[in-house]
């Protein structure tokens, strides 16, 4: 297992973030990387870059810790797509760029057979260690050539809107604080939407 030194600064920094090193937070980096040619963002401390991703994986947590588009500030769109992709846009200069994942296909073929010896528990020992060898490689790869594993283009995108601040009310049935805007009439009544459910 390659230890954190070996790994860039910038990278240490999402890990230490994430938790841990795995290739989905080296996903998540790469894209970062990749795209800031094309971006040249450095950051966001308000909401001046945001960033639409469609996966809810670890690759996110590195947009995040590098450039500080988050849920919290409202930069950080999720669309539950399945897809390693990441667009970025800059407000300041209305530019967007999209970038997609292509992982090798030989390369996942390897891996996902291995997986499903290790979830099914049939995997060897010398199994387990291949598994982990193909995935220190793989996230070296992909921090020390991040364009080789994305599709990056400028696109064009309308200005994501900005993060809102929404009164809240209490729900009429359990009484937790809500947004207005994601309660439902109930009568005359408004409820959350889990006790619509």
């Amino acid at each position: 297992m390659n230890s954190m030194t070996n790994y860039p600064d910038d990278f240490q920094k999402c890990a230490t973030f994430h938790g841990h090193v795995c290739p989905g937070l080296a996903i998540g980096y790469a894209a970062v990387k990749a795209s800031s040619g094309l971006l040249k963002s450095s950051g966001s401390e308000d909401e001046e870059l945001v960033c639409i991703v469609e996966n809810n994986s670890c690759s996110v947590d590195a947009v995040q810790a590098l450039l500080g588009c988050t849920f919290g500030k409202g930069n950080l769109i999720f669309r539950d797509w399945g897809k390693q992709v990441f667009t970025f846009y800059d407000r300041e200069k209305g530019k967007a760029v999209r970038a997609s994942f292509r992982q090798p296909s030989s390369e996942r073929e390897i891996t996902h057979n291995l997986r499903k010896k290790i979830e099914a528990g049939s995997a060897t020992d010398d199994d387990k260690r291949k598994m982990q060898e193909l995935r220190d490689e793989f996230t070296s790869a992909l921090i020390s050539e991040p364009t080789k594993f994305f599709d990056i283009k400028e696109i064009a995108l309308d200005p994501p809107a900005y993060a809102q601040i929404v009164e809240t009310l209490p729900c009429a049935i359990c009484g937790e604080q809500t947004m207005i805007s994601r309660m439902v009439k109930k009568g005359d009544s408004m409820i959350c939407k889990g006790c619509a459910q």
